[in-house]
């Protein structure tokens, strides 16, 4: 009914009543879609809310408006200071505007989901609130008043449809139409039917239906109803940005659970690949155990070897490291496998971590679609942790998160980040890790007090590490590891360049999948 032209007449009526003379001293937004109005004079202040998102149009009138210390901007610049003249609806029409005393004037064009406030000088749109519906600019402001004459010759002429002959009746006289079957009707009972409907839209009070969808009507009946429009446009816009808020609270909840669950089903199919993969190939103890076999057979600098497969007979191809014995090339291998069997464990591990999430996420979802207050809803997120301040934003680590058999790996993902992981993220005593003398990630193993760094970690900490950096591609990498609080940041140094005043080398060969 908002956007009926019968209940934008009484109110264009009674807000010139309250705004004539008053001058516009505020305009400005500091929400999408909200227009805020402040009219005054030595004695008086009023006050407009244009609500204008796309899902529901809303007008309300308060009292008083405390705008926002920040986050706010001014509109409608040209028109502060000036004094209105007069409010008036365009007639047969779903707008209405303010005209100014230098002859500007705002409409309001109350459009549904295309509402918006133009702003005019002398025929012609200059100014959009909402920009997006740049068709407004062609609006022709004289054009918008309907001529309707309202004639039983002129309602035959559009075959007894009254929406053909008022288009801005709205769709609750439609509704209201069918209910009292005007379909069915006499051609001269149509003509009755429709000359009472009208007569009621002028006369009637205004009536505040509170279901479901709160809303307020001329032709639909309630025992609530008031004869004062800007009465009533507040009760809409209270009852009606209550529902509509909660709601989009709630699907907000939703969505944001709904990526949680998207982002873990894309990591579980990825890492059930790669689980996959890793299961499939080699196991690297068996490349050891046919070396052990064959050592005699095996001179040291070699970087590969052709040596016969005691598991199926044929012949195998072995790469070897160049700088080391045959035995030691064996011991590499095996030490690979033991990673092997460290990562699938993990991997397994984690798959069922995040299938154990998603299930908990989805009956949260459940839980939400069933919560009916705003109450409830405050009280949901503060049991999940969800509840953060007004303009916190959620945190996002400068480092991709590694766990194997419960030790935290942080891997770098740029230059600055890699600043912010070994500065601020990293304590004293955690592992630190780079590739030696390339550019690369720093990697922290996060240490666990009274516990030392078991060997195969550090190892697969150096595989990362080696992993995202410019040795990716080498057979082996040499990886330097140190405790962070051997790790310092001279003054000029750039991004990501950081002094190593102690370390350790481990060689390792890069890990099959980089963090980034």
């Amino acid at each position: 009914m908002f956007h009926n032209y019968f209940f934008l007449k009484r109110l264009a009526s009674s807000l010139d009543d309250r705004l004539k003379n008053l001058s516009l001293v505020e305009c400005f937004s500091q929400n999408k879609d909200e227009l805020i109005l402040a009219f005054a004079d030595k004695e008086n202040e009023f006050y407009v809310r244009a609500n204008l998102d796309p899902v529901i149009s809303l007008l309300q009138f308060p009292e008083t408006f405390a705008r926002a210390g920040r986050n706010s901007v001014d509109l409608f610049k040209s028109l502060i200071n000036q004094k209105v003249l007069r409010v008036e609806a365009y007639k047969f029409e779903r707008s209405f505007y303010i005209q100014f005393e230098t002859g500007d004037s705002l409409i309001f064009k109350m459009h549904a989901r295309r509402a918006n406030i133009l702003q005019v000088r002398g025929n012609k749109v200059i100014h959009l609130f909402r920009k997006k519906l740049s068709q407004d600019l062609d609006i022709i402001p004289f054009e918008l008043n309907q001529d309707v004459e309202i004639s039983e010759s002129n309602f035959k002429d559009h075959n007894h449809d009254p929406h053909s002959l008022i288009p801005a009746l709205g769709k609750e006289v439609k509704i209201s139409l069918e209910k009292d079957g005007f379909v069915d009707l006499s051609e001269n009972d149509k003509w009755q039917e429709f000359s009472e409907k009208l007569s009621k839209l002028e006369s009637n009070p205004i009536f505040l239906i509170e279901s479901n969808l709160p809303r307020i009507s001329l032709v639909e009946t309630s025992d609530f109803f008031t004869e004062d429009p800007i009465a009533a446009a507040n009760w809409l816009y209270e009852k009606s940005a209550r529902k509509l808020f909660f709601e989009k609270e709630k699907d907000q909840l939703i969505n944001g659970l709904k990526q949680k669950i998207k982002k873990s089903e894309n990591y579980i199919s990825k890492n059930t690949q790669k689980l996959s993969e890793i299961e499939a190939s080699r196991n690297p103890e068996e490349i050891a155990n046919i070396l052990m076999a064959n050592l005699h057979k095996i001179q040291t600098g070699l970087s590969k070897v052709v040596l016969t497969d005691i598991y199926t007979e044929a012949p195998i191809t072995i790469k070897l490291n160049t700088a080391l014995t045959p035995q030691k090339n064996a011991e590499n291998y095996y030490r690979r496998s033991k990673n092997r069997h460290q990562e699938i464990d993990a991997l397994k591990k984690n798959i069922k971590e995040k299938e154990q999430l998603i299930d908990d996420l989805s009956k949260q979802i459940l839980e939400i679609q069933d919560l009916e207050t705003n109450k409830e809803v405050r009280k949901f997120k503060k049991s999940k942790g969800l509840k953060r301040g007004k303009n916190q934003k959620q945190e996002i680590p400068p480092y991709h998160l590694f766990e194997l058999e419960d030790w935290q790996i942080m891997v770098g993902k740029n230059s600055k980040s890699n600043d912010e992981l070994t500065l601020k993220v990293a304590n004293k005593n955690d592992l630190w890790l780079h590739a030696k003398d390339v550019p690369g990630s720093h990697v922290v193993i996060r240490e666990k007090p009274g516990q030392n760094f078991p060997n195969h970690i550090i190892e697969f900490a150096a595989s990362l590490a080696a992993a995202n950096s410019k040795r990716k591609t080498d057979t082996l990498c040499p990886v330097i590891y140190t405790p962070k609080k051997f790790v310092r940041k001279v003054k000029g140094a750039l991004a990501g360049q950081v002094i190593v005043e102690k370390e350790e080398i481990v060689m390792i060969e890069p890990h099959s999948e980089p963090s980034y």
